[in-house]
């Protein structure tokens, strides 16, 4: 499991370093290519994670992953890998972008739903939510046929949820308590 705090603690200093060289449209772009390249190789994650591998040799084959990016994005790669923080180095990548979305006001807001949801009925689940700010909310639409119906709005740390399989199963936990 990822150590949330260590991830925020290293993507502060990527972010504010960034912020006073004027590279954070850079830093993003090379970390949302990061976490492309750590989520889709599955080989890759394997040769973060595992401890037989000297550091050298995947300080080396990380320089040679990620030769196209900045020299800060590089040099950042390394000190985490000196570090022997590898294994957060996802974690982090998806904090430096959640840095940027805050830095400039945008809400990531995802909606979990039994069905696909066309958009009256997103701007109608959004409207509901006075915490979100329609203009700057970029929102993900998934399905779940296990929900039955309703949804499950989840925006940063708080969710939602208005599923009927959730509520079935509240009804369900109180029927269970009442001996008849």
């Amino acid at each position: 499991m990822s150590n949330i705090r260590l991830a925020k603690r290293y993507a502060s200093g990527l972010w504010d370093y960034a912020l006073s060289a004027k590279e954070e449209s850079t830093i993003v772009q090379e970390m949302q290519s990061l976490i492309e390249i750590i989520e889709q190789n599955r080989d890759f994650q394997l040769f973060l994670k595992s401890p037989i591998i000297e550091t050298s040799k995947k300080i080396r084959i990380a320089n040679e992953i990620s030769k196209s990016f900045s020299a800060t994005t590089q040099h950042f790669i390394t000190l985490v890998l000196r570090h022997k923080r590898e294994i957060e180095l996802l974690g982090i990548a998806k904090q430096v972008l959640a840095l940027n979305d805050n830095y400039k006001g945008i809400q990531r807001v995802s909606i979990v739903s039994a069905v696909p949801l066309d958009k009256e009925m997103i701007s109608k689940i959004i409207k509901s939510e006075p915490k979100i700010n329609q203009e700057k909310a970029i929102i993900e639409n998934k399905t779940d046929e296990s929900l039955i119906g309703g949804y499950i709005l989840r925006l940063e740390d708080n969710q939602i949820d208005a599923s009927v399989k959730t509520k079935l199963n509240n009804i369900k936990k109180k029927l269970e308590e009442k001996v008849f």
